[in-house]
């Protein structure tokens, strides 16, 4: 059957440490050739920062032309800041909303050296005011950004919208997963970096497939792959409806 699908975890740029990554281009190619519909766009963590603040502006500044230039596949593109950078990461926040016209923010805190809830991560969230925003951050199985970390910062931001991306990696991180996401209404979980339909099924009866959204992570992870097992899940056809599309559109519509 033909449906739309929105992946909400995708990325452009290279990680200098394992030189995976690919070009707004080479995205939009594999999107086709993944019946991918649209995404939502952000910079591939670990990206070279060779002039600090200057590198990132120019990383946000190519996500703003990709977005500029296939509006109809890239619905929001999610800036990139780097926590280290202090009140300069607080100023791109102000200029990625404000003057680049991008709609949130995007975060990988092993990548980026920082813990989700300490005091310099809040510094620059703080910098979104009350700005509305879709946040993506890379869960993990450790503290450093668990999903009950994720869950607490979003208590304190209740007019951002987090993504937590693919807590799937253990059983105890599923777990707190879903801990996390029934207790704060402003926590969603996707499916990324994974290909079993049991997490898929998983996630659905336990926080209800409205919370769930189709993620990738491409380039790091085939979207076909999680497109499969998301289609071989035992769930509603309406429930796949949700995920592949429906609550990523909800998402857009309350920015």
């Amino acid at each position: 059957m033909t449906r739309t699908i929105i992946d909400v975890h995708s990325h452009v740029g290279h990680t200098i440490t394992s030189n995976v990554g690919q070009t707004t281009d080479e995205w939009v190619t594999l999107m086709a050739e993944s019946n991918v519909d649209q995404a939502v766009l952000s910079v591939a963590a670990g990206g070279q920062q060779d002039e600090g603040i200057v590198s990132t502006r120019r990383a946000n500044d190519g996500i703003a032309r990709a977005v500029a230039t296939h509006a109809e596949l890239f619905p929001v593109g999610l800036a990139s800041v780097e926590v280290r950078h202090g009140a300069a990461a607080a100023a791109e926040v102000r200029r990625a909303f404000d003057e680049l016209g991008l709609k949130g923010l995007a975060f990988h805190a092993t990548f980026e050296g920082f813990t989700v809830g300490s005091a310099a991560f809040d510094a620059v969230l703080a910098a979104t005011g009350d700005r509305r925003g879709l946040v993506l951050l890379h869960s993990t199985p450790n503290p450093q950004a668990s999903p009950s970390a994720i869950a607490e910062v979003a208590r304190r931001y209740p007019a951002l919208t987090f993504i937590m991306g693919h807590p799937v990696f253990t059983d105890s991180q599923r777990i707190e997963a879903v801990a996390a996401v029934l207790g704060q209404d402003n926590v969603h979980l996707d499916v990324a970096f994974q290909d079993d339909p049991a997490t898929t099924e998983f996630f659905v009866r336990e926080v209800g497939a409205e919370r769930v959204l189709f993620g990738s992570d491409a380039p790091f992870f085939a979207p076909t792959r999680v497109i499969e097992s998301i289609e071989r899940a035992q769930i509603t056809e309406d429930d796949r409806e949700a995920i592949f599309a429906g609550n990523a559109r909800a998402l857009f519509a309350s920015l």
